[in-house]
């Protein structure tokens, strides 16, 4: 049984590259949020200075989401039998106990259980190795897509206002891209928008952030004696967390003697 544990736990310790001599803890387990249950990763990289544990990098891993840890303390009690450990990252607190399940030469294998300033727990299988340092490989938390809706007035006459309307959705949420969906909005999404006419002279440009049920809204007048013809609009929608996506939708401006009424 000890020795399956140990086949497994080698295959899932995440690949890292080596440098110099040191020491890492890292393992794989699960973790229980609001979204459920996660999959959970813990890599510390550590060094040994008069019998004391010194912090180097490292990050926990549940989910999608990605804590940089920032500082760490660990110790040893018990002739090493029994870990504590309590750690900050960028965004939340971190406390861990763990206990030795099998220690083999220089590598010691603890089951440690935790829980984050966020109410998350989580329960990890995890190395601790005494033989070289490792190089965590920075790995950028995998963004999501934007589902970017538009509506805006089509025909335009002078001394007339463009009006557009965007709304950012969950692409996973709202399948059939209705503009008029009660569920699976973005709020808080980055939108920029540019104006330019035929020639493409900016008319107006502006930025702001969806609001409820993610919604963004602005209009401009068409000045009197405009240029007639095909004007475009450029939308684009941006947060950390999601991939930017960028769209083009064009309407025309008329003359008011000769355009038909427009209908926002």
């Amino acid at each position: 049984m000890l020795i399956l544990l140990v086949a497994a736990l080698a295959l899932i310790v995440p690949s890292v590259s080596y440098s110099d001599t040191g020491f890492v803890l890292a393992g794989n387990g699960y973790g229980k949020t609001s979204n459920g249950v996660q999959t959970t990763s813990l890599q510390a990289l550590l060094d040994f200075s008069d019998s004391e544990i010194m912090f180097q990098s490292g990050r926990l891993l549940i989910g999608d989401d990605t804590h940089t840890i920032t500082d760490m303390t660990i110790s040893l009690s018990n002739n090493k039998k029994s870990l504590k450990l309590t750690a900050t990252s960028d965004d939340l607190g971190i406390t861990a106990s763990g206990k030795l399940i099998l220690s083999a030469g220089a590598n010691s294998i603890y089951h440690i259980q935790g829980k984050t300033s966020d109410s998350e727990s989580f329960s990890i299988f995890a190395i601790l190795k005494q033989d070289k340092k490792l190089v965590i490989e920075t790995q950028k938390p995998t963004q999501k897509d934007i589902l970017l809706l538009v509506k805006q007035t089509e025909r335009v006459e002078w001394k007339s206002p463009y009006k557009f309307t965007i709304r950012t959705f969950d692409p996973k949420l709202n399948t059939l891209s209705d503009f008029h969906s009660t569920s699976g909005y973005l709020e808080g999404i980055t939108i920029s928008t540019i104006i330019t006419n035929p020639i493409g002279d900016k008319i107006k440009t502006s930025e702001g952030m969806t609001q409820k049920f993610g919604y963004y809204e602005d209009s401009v007048i068409i000045p009197d004696n405009a240029r007639t013809g095909i004007y475009t609009l450029n939308v684009t929608a941006s947060d950390k967390d999601y991939k930017t996506v960028s769209k083009e939708f064009t309407f025309v401006v008329f003359p008011i003697s000769t355009g038909p009424t427009a209908t926002p």
